[in-house]
């Protein structure tokens, strides 16, 4: 292993300076709370990169820029589940996107995970000296030194951002006519997820965008007259935040070896509701310890084993069981939200996570919530 250590340390713009200055090939991961991303160097340029937020997978990211649907994306993922082959190429072989689009979108998308990296308040990273995947890459030979002046641009539009956009339990709301023809493609997909009610949490979902990316969009277009803010009142505020917020309040009393003790007692007692939260609360504590990441991971192993052995298949259907009158009355978190409203009676429960920018083990419980309450039924 060469240099590892901490963003608060280590700024991200110096640590991809030194490695590029230094001409280094390898990995470099970079953790923040459940997501770690990993950039790949060759001889201090950077070649690709990786990430386990589903929201930074090709597929998603291609429904982001207009070039994928929902049923096409299903269909070539299901096309990679039986021949192996990479998702892009598929994509390109029954002709959905071109190829020359596919490499920039796919360069494109590898420098919008490194941005992302900026924004981080905090994370660990270690550089693996020499180590590249096994498995073939695309090489993107993407610019150090512009990532680094974008992503430095972004720490800075940011704080303007958030003095406009406090949250993202807020509803943006059209005020004139937005004639998405001089937008780029993300922004477009922004625009056309608003509705009027959709909260920016749900935009970011319904977009598969991150959160810099709709709230970028936003602020032009509440800047520019095109657009207002409502500020959301009320228990979906309250749904929203406690999905959205970074940070929950805790008293000094409550340190991360106790918040998982309680945790791995509400596992027993498959409470997984409040084992959810209380690892969240030790996240939040200690966002990169080791025993915490560790404690996650294996909670998501139980309880995932623990909802297939209740019948939760991948391969059983959900279908709505309440009226809809009743269900537009509910107040669901943006996660619910969305997951209720890909629910058709047709795809199972595996084909529905597959489309989704939520990780597996949250939508699953989701699922289950869903189940449990009534909400859905499962054939």
């Amino acid at each position: 292993m060469g240099v590892s250590g901490n963003l608060k340390t280590m700024l991200p713009g110096d640590l991809l300076q030194w490695l590029s200055l230094g001409q280094k090939t390898g990995t470099l991961v970079v953790a923040n709370k459940s997501v770690e991303k990993k950039i790949f160097f060759k001889q201090g340029r950077v070649i690709s990169s990786a990430s386990n937020d589903p929201r930074d997978y090709l597929g998603q990211f291609l429904i982001s820029h207009g070039f994928v649907t929902e049923q096409e994306l299903m269909k070539a993922m299901e096309v990679q589940q039986q021949s192996g082959i990479l998702l892009g190429k598929i994509l390109v072989m029954i002709d959905v996107i071109s190829e020359p689009d596919l490499l920039r979108l796919m360069r494109l998308k590898a420098e919008e995970e490194i941005y992302e990296i900026f924004l981080w308040p905090e994370g660990d990273f270690h550089f693996l000296d020499d180590e590249l995947p096994a498995m073939d890459m695309i090489p993107l030979q993407v610019d150090v030194t512009g990532i680094i002046m974008e992503g430095s641009r972004r720490v800075d539009e940011w704080t303007r951002i958030r003095e406009v956009i406090p949250n993202a339990a807020m509803v943006p709301i059209e005020s004139r006519t937005i004639d998405i023809s001089d937008l780029d493609d993300v922004a477009k997909t922004v625009v056309k997820a608003m509705d009027g009610k959709r909260t920016i949490a749900e935009i970011e979902l319904e977009a598969r965008a991150s959160p810099f990316v709709v709230c970028s969009t936003l602020h032009h277009l509440v800047r520019d007259g095109f657009v207002r803010l409502m500020e959301l009142g009320g228990e979906k505020a309250a749904r929203v935040a406690e999905e959205t917020a970074p940070f929950e309040e805790y008293s000094e009393s409550d340190e991360v070896a106790s918040l998982l003790t309680r945790a791995q007692h509400a596992l027993k007692g498959k409470d997984y509701e409040k084992v959810q939260r209380l690892l969240k609360a030790a996240e939040n504590l200690d966002p990169n310890q080791a025993r915490v990441r560790s404690a996650i991971k294996g909670a998501e192993a139980v309880i995932l084993a623990d909802l297939y052995a209740q019948g939760m298949k991948e391969s059983r259907i959900p279908r709505i069981a309440k009226p809809i009158s009743e269900i537009t009355q509910m107040n669901f978190t943006p996660n619910e939200g969305f997951i209720l409203s890909r629910i058709n009676g047709q795809w199972d429960l595996g084909s529905l996570m597959k489309i989704s920018p939520i990780r597996e083990s949250d939508a699953m419980l989701i699922f289950y919530r869903l189940w449990k309450d009534g909400i859905i039924a499962l054939e």
